[in-house]
């Protein structure tokens, strides 16, 4: 606790001549049990918080510090950030180990200066990831992604743009994979219809290494990003389609991802097909960006309330196409419940019909708040 008083006591005395101080956050949390053919639970509990605190000097000019905690998991092959599964609990940490409870720690400080309402200077830690997905236990774009997972650096940004012309961003500095990596990023979302009931937008993004050492197996990525959305009355509906490109010891690894969805009236349906086209020579696990090579899900759900909504899902995933016990089968029930804005709770159950999988019948409760 000593050491923490000097920087608070310095963080109070700057944020105290700011004009305005500002917290933001996202709290996210879960408990799940899984079941084994003899119905013996094994429990699980996570956490990711992730906090913010903004001095706003004036109008223009802002100072931000921000910091994370989250729950580990320990494995063979060291410590990783857990997350809850529904199929099994690989990545979950067990209720009654340590992996609970973490320290709180500095995730990152950044200043910026708004020039004008549509350019911004940034220096500090950036972060950034292109290609999320919008299923729903890959939306972390840290572990997920179709184009580039979330990537860290410290160095110099400039964010642009207009409502009616798009926007972009460019960072470059030094890489946090190792000591001699620096890190070019650049991404621009151009609106090419932006009507009142059509949209449709286009957002390229490339990532670059440069250095001996870049602590990865790829130097760079690229893609583009397709978001389309239409509505009609009570009818909407939309598409969201990613394609990605990054080297792999040599040869190029394609991702494609499509996600069309549509809403009537009380009645959702929501899909989600993604696959990687990697050497059928190597393992697939060090090509991707994600957990399986191959994944189908398909959702339609039902609001039975304007704050409850009752899903029935179907998902099919393999861990590489050229391996032959791999892939698995689940069936689920998800209730999403929104007590209030930028609050999301989902009660959940499934079962999985694969005897790859150790487990049968799984059941949890996840929650999630942002502000």
């Amino acid at each position: 606790m000593r050491k923490l008083i000097l920087p608070i006591a310095l963080a109070s005395a700057t944020f105290g001549l700011a004009a305005e101080i500002e917290l933001h956050g996202a709290v996210n949390a879960d408990y799940a049990s899984y079941f084994d053919s003899d119905f013996d639970p094994t429990n699980a509990a996570n956490q990711d918080i992730d906090l913010a605190v903004t001095a706003r000097m004036d109008e223009n000019v802002s100072v931000t510090v921000m910091g994370n905690t989250h729950s580990t998991y320990v494995d063979s092959n060291g410590t990783y950030a857990s997350e809850t599964h529904r199929h099994y609990y690989a990545h979950s940490t067990a209720m009654g180990d340590g992996g609970r409870f973490t320290e709180f720690n500095f995730d990152g400080v950044q200043f910026r200066w708004d020039v004008t309402h549509d350019v911004g200077f940034i220096f500090g830690d950036l972060t950034y990831s292109a290609g999320a997905f919008n299923y729903f236990y890959w939306r972390d774009p840290s572990r997920y992604a179709v184009i580039v997972r979330e990537q860290n650096l410290r160095g110099v940004g400039a964010e642009f743009g207009t409502a009616k012309y798009g926007g972009g961003k460019v960072y470059l500095g030094a890489s946090e994979n190792t000591v001699h990596t620096m890190a070019l990023f650049g991404t621009y979302s151009l609106p090419l219809l932006n009507h009142v009931d059509e949209h449709l937008v286009l957002t390229p993004s490339i990532d670059w290494l440069f250095g001996d050492e870049i602590g990865r197996s790829h130097t760079y990525s690229l893609g583009t990003e397709v978001d389309y959305s239409k509505s009609f009355e009570r009818f909407n509906w939309g598409i969201y389609a990613v394609w990605g490109l990054h080297p792999y010891q040599g040869k190029g690894v394609h991702s494609f991802l499509l996600e069309p969805s549509m809403n009537y009236a009380f009645f959702n349906l929501g899909f989600t097909y993604f696959i990687a086209l990697t050497d059928e020579d190597e393992p697939a696990e060090p090509q991707i960006f994600t957990e399986d090579q191959l994944l189908f899900a398909i959702e339609p759900s039902f609001n039975l309330h304007k704050k409850l909504t009752m899903g029935v899902t179907y998902e099919y995933h393999d861990k590489d196409t050229n391996k032959g016990d791999d892939d698995y089968n689940f069936g689920g029930l998800n209730f999403y419940l929104y007590p209030t804005m930028k609050t999301e709770v989902v009660f959940w159950f499934g079962y999985n019909f694969s005897d790859n999988i150790d487990t049968d019948f799984a059941m949890g409760i996840s929650a999630q708040a942002n502000f």
